[in-house]
């Protein structure tokens, strides 16, 4: 791919909704003229009222118990047992708080404030990227991050700094929101400059190849590992002190091509305006033999010990909304331990 636009996984699907039922056509058409809607009003108004009608929105969710609210008051429960009622109801509100605005910085990133909310973004350790860069073999890196802060918008400020990113996605089963998501990743910028060098690679079977392809390739391929998996293409690994099936190929395909792997995480600031993402030095993980299961599990472990910390300084900041611990070892597995 080149770097004025970017793959989606439209070539793997049928070109239309004509073969699907009516009532699914019309949700998709709803679904698409409602996110049309909502970016020409973000457009509309400055950044600062359309994140804090975002804040409100996110409010009201949460006040409504509406989807999800149950789950994350029980997840959080579960995960932090030894913080009191008062702090999971505090992060609780922080979580739809948060959710509601980086809904609205989504669709502010479609629209003419594009340029004017990334530059919102710094950056810490950006040296710590380049270093690694020039310490691979390729050029490649993978950078691991989580569905924390807004990690869309972290993605738009590395390719802004001439980052070429390869970010590997799970597809959505509403189409409309699929290709919202695609095209704001490879946005054009105003005045008709060239949009950011932003590949998109699908989970897939294909999805192996085009990761090994894009580090050899001397790109930053961009994944996030704090996502259920399933038992037959991820690990068990602790979180949180529960087993939690992480998917393992990507930490693979990167240590096999001996390119180095760094931890990246944006944080939004206490104003909630403004946002930091900090790069970490290239990790030290073991090599062994590429058919090593534990030697994979234990990278895989320190991954996610890692993802778990940063977790822990901000919780408000991740999606608990997410069935993490969904996939469960068999009485025949072993748990990973604390």
């Amino acid at each position: 791919m080149s770097g004025r636009a970017a793959r989606s996984a439209d070539a793997d699907r049928p070109a239309s909704l004509s073969g699907r039922a009516p009532k699914a056509r019309l949700r998709e058409a709803a679904l698409a003229a409602s996110i049309a809607i909502a970016t020409r009003l973000c457009g509309l108004l400055s950044i600062d009222r359309a994140v804090a009608l975002g804040a409100g929105i996110g409010q009201l969710w949460l006040g409504a118990r509406g989807p999800r609210t149950r789950r994350v008051r029980e997840q959080l429960a579960l995960a932090l047992p030894q913080s009191t009622a008062a702090q999971r109801a505090r992060w609780t509100r922080e979580v739809f708080v948060h959710l509601g605005r980086g809904l609205a910085e989504l669709l502010i990133m479609r629209g003419p404030h594009r340029e004017a909310l990334v530059k919102r973004v710094s950056i810490e350790g950006l040296e710590h990227l380049r270093s690694a860069q020039r310490a691979s073999p390729s050029g490649g890196v993978m950078i691991v991050t989580a569905h924390y802060g807004n990690w869309e918008l972290a993605g738009a400020r590395l390719a802004a700094e001439g980052v070429p990113i390869s970010v590997v996605y799970r597809p959505r089963r509403a189409r409309a929101l699929d290709r919202a998501l695609l095209g704001l990743r490879a946005a054009p910028r105003p005045g008709g400059a060239a949009a950011p060098d932003v590949e998109q690679i699908a989970m897939g079977p294909r999805a192996g190849l085009q990761v090994a392809r894009a580090l050899g390739a001397g790109r930053a391929v961009l994944v996030l590992l704090d996502q259920n998996a399933r038992r037959e293409e991820g690990v068990f690994v602790s979180f949180f002190s529960r087993p939690a099936c992480t998917r393992a190929a990507p930490l693979a395909i990167a240590v096999r091509r001996g390119v180095p792997i760094v931890t990246a995480f944006s944080r939004r600031d206490p104003d909630g305006r403004s946002h930091r993402i900090r790069i970490d030095p290239a990790l030290q993980l073991e090599t062994g033999r590429s058919d090593d299961g534990e030697v994979l599990r234990r990278n895989v472990q320190r991954v996610t010990a890692a993802i778990e910390q940063e977790i822990r300084a901000s919780p408000g900041q991740w999606i608990w909304t997410h069935r993490r611990w969904r996939s469960q070892p068999s009485d025949c597995e072993e748990s990973p331990t604390a």
